[in-house]
């Protein structure tokens, strides 16, 4: 399994917004994209407009189909738009291949 952590700061006045907009993202990614095995955000506790994600994949290639197929091209626009600051590859706080759960 291929995983992604990503963090993103919303602009204050469009957080009920981007919850909005997430929850159909996510649910339009588990539903019609195979390789999307796990899509999880997490708003944090202490500061309402700070979000992490929590992605997983069947592999690498199920990752970049995330971030360039259809369902992206759709949606991103729509969602970008409220992030606060440059969206760049800083928001990625890491990807890579998942060493567990161990097999028993």
């Amino acid at each position: 399994m291929y995983s992604v952590l990503v963090h993103v700061t919303i602009q204050p006045q469009h957080v009920d917004e981007f919850i909005t907009l997430t929850r159909q993202h996510a649910r339009d990614y588990l539903q019609d994209e195979p390789g999307t095995l796990g899509f999880e955000v997490i708003q944090d506790e202490t500061a309402a407009n700070h979000f992490f994600f929590h992605e997983t994949y069947v592999d690498e290639a199920a990752f970049q189909t995330h971030m360039h197929g259809e369902l992206g091209q759709r949606n991103f626009p729509r969602i970008v738009p409220l992030v606060s600051g440059q969206l760049d590859s800083s928001i990625f706080l890491g990807k890579g291949f998942n060493i567990t759960p161990a097999k028993r």
